[in-house]
């Protein structure tokens, strides 16, 4: 039995312990006097070789592995130098180190021809795995390049150690994550390396590119760039997604892709995005259109951040604009019940932001997509989901965002609006629902804000006064049972405010709030605070 054989017998004994450092101390015995790191690369190489160590039921082995290693790493004055032969020996190990610790799926739990993938499972088994291993596999890493900081090391390497900086993922943790961004920030301080390059060569030509070439939309070509004539894939039958392991390799395979889009999109800088859009147009595309809700709402998120950052001349330039458009309205109709309520919370949001950004590319705000927004959004989705409080909630925040993107061209939207917003308002119900009634109000506030010279005289004047009076005398009596709640009080303020703010809008057309509200006042006492500013 060889040194490292007994090395990792006895690291078996102690691989359990959750305090690493205390487990490489009683390893230390069992580390030879002198070894160079060829003789460790290749001892680990063997033991690599022997198992699958990304394999589930292989993790512990390892994890085993890995804290032999990094033992061994600890204990620098043992370690024979070989100028010859030291540098390879230290791209080969952290190479091997770097694969039993990526998040990539086995192969036999991410690839089958007869049924789609378990995404859940995969991701649960994959981040066990990571859990097990990184902190042994990245300190390793660390210890490694700090006494070898010159030595440039595999691409593939650094792409795992991206992976472990993406807070958002189930595998991160702040140590990790610091411990990863200290060692890409190393690597490309090194002479001949850069983030730039390593951004647009590696990152999304040559590892992003074709992961994702076989699920590129139809909406673009295979350069990244508007397809003049979109054609959809007859094999899949009415557009039915292929969800096979083959087609998607990014989502049931290689795990580390989605947090190399996002480290591409955080860090890309904006004259770096104007030669490199057309790479990241079809991943962006793919993850926003993906059906699993946590892909597709990553993907409206990071298109979001993308979006912000490039250039409004490329977009508009490129006609990319429709093809970003077209790829978030549909987003806008996942509403229950055939959408779960919960999962439409999580992409709601971004799929507007995702259409504001666009429309704020122009100036003013480009009003054709945000009447849409409105028609094919908010107003479509209230008809359809409006007993889902929380959707409405929503619904009712985005449509204050867009009036307010509007301004006074949202005036043609009024006969939506109004009676959507008097329909909450006045329901008797609404206080149940404080969070969703304050969007309700705001979005109020902002239709007067913007739309004021159309509401004087009209017929949404009274609807708004009444909308007024029943909200305030419904809130008023949950506030009573609630012995004066903050929340309740927060929207007792706000319909002061709403109340102010229609005076003021009455006030434009010579027109006395208090003319109107004198009856109501005399007959309900409990509106006079509420309609004070008219004077009474």
């Amino acid at each position: 039995m060889s040194w490292f054989d007994k090395l990792l017998a006895a690291a078996a004994s102690v691989s359990g312990s959750a305090d690493m450092l205390k487990a490489c101390e009683q390893l230390n015995p069992y580390v030879p006097e002198s070894f160079t790191l060829k003789e460790l690369a290749n001892k680990a190489r063997e033991c690599f070789s022997r198992t699958g160590l990304t394999k589930p039921k292989h993790t512990s082995t390892a994890r085993t592995t890995l804290i032999s290693i990094l033992v061994c790493l600890r204990h620098q004055e043992r370690i024979v130098d070989e100028p010859s032969s030291d540098e390879d020996a230290v791209k080969g190990l952290a190479l091997d180190i770097s694969r039993a610790i990526s998040p990539v799926a086995a192969q036999e739990d991410s690839e089958s021809e007869a049924t789609i993938p378990d995404l859940p499972f995969i991701r649960q088994t994959v981040t066990t795995h990571c859990h097990a291993t990184s902190d042994a596999g990245l300190q390793a890493i660390e210890t490694l390049t700090s006494h070898h900081p010159n030595v440039r090391l595999d691409d593939d390497v650094l792409l795992t150690l991206l992976a472990y900086t993406d807070s958002t993922e189930p595998w991160h943790t702040d140590n990790r994550s610091a411990i990863a961004t200290k060692l890409l920030e190393q690597q490309f301080s090194i002479g001949g390396s850069s983030k730039e390059k390593f951004l647009a060569e590696t990152v999304l030509q040559r590892y992003l590119r074709p992961l994702f070439s076989r699920s590129k939309p139809p909406s673009v070509t295979a350069s990244g760039r508007k397809a003049e004539y979109a054609e959809g894939n007859v094999s899949r039958g009415e557009g039915m997604p292929d969800e096979s392991a083959r087609i998607k390799p990014w989502k049931y395979g290689d795990l580390r892709a989605i947090p190399a889009v996002a480290w591409a999109v955080r860090e890309v800088e904006p004259t770096l995005l104007t030669q490199t859009w057309p790479l990241f147009t079809p991943v962006l595309l793919a993850l926003s259109d993906d059906p699993a809700t946590p892909v597709r709402r990553r993907g409206l998120l990071l298109l979001t951040d993308f979006l912000t950052k490039l250039p409004s001349r490329t977009l508009h330039d490129t006609g990319l604009a429709s093809v970003f458009a077209d790829a978030a309205i549909p987003t806008l109709a996942f509403l229950p019940s055939l959408t779960p309520e919960d999962e439409s919370l999580e992409l709601l949001p971004p799929a507007y932001g995702v259409l504001r950004v666009l429309a704020g590319k122009q100036q003013p705000p480009d009003g054709v997509l945000l009447d849409k927004v409105l028609r094919e959004g908010v107003f479509s989705g209230y008809f359809h989901a409006k007993e889902h409080v929380r959707i409405v909630e929503v619904l009712c925040r985005e449509a204050g965002v867009v009036v307010g993107d509007l301004g006074v061209r949202a005036v043609k939207h009024l006969k939506d609006l109004i009676p959507m917003l008097s329909s909450i308002m006045t329901d008797p119900f609404a206080p149940a629902a404080p969070a969703t009634l304050l969007a309700t109000i705001k979005a109020l506030q902002a239709v007067l804000a913007n739309c004021w010279p159309r509401i004087p005289g009209s017929v949404w004047q009274d609807e708004i006064i009444n909308a007024l009076v029943l909200c305030w005398l419904h809130v008023a009596e949950y506030n009573r049972r609630a012995n004066n709640d903050e929340t309740y009080s927060q929207i007792e303020r706000d319909l002061l405010v709403t109340a102010r703010a229609l005076a003021s809008v009455l006030k434009t057309a010579e027109t006395d709030l208090a003319s109107h509200t004198k009856p109501l006042v005399e007959k309900e006492p409990r509106l006079a605070k509420l309609f004070a500013v008219s004077g009474l």
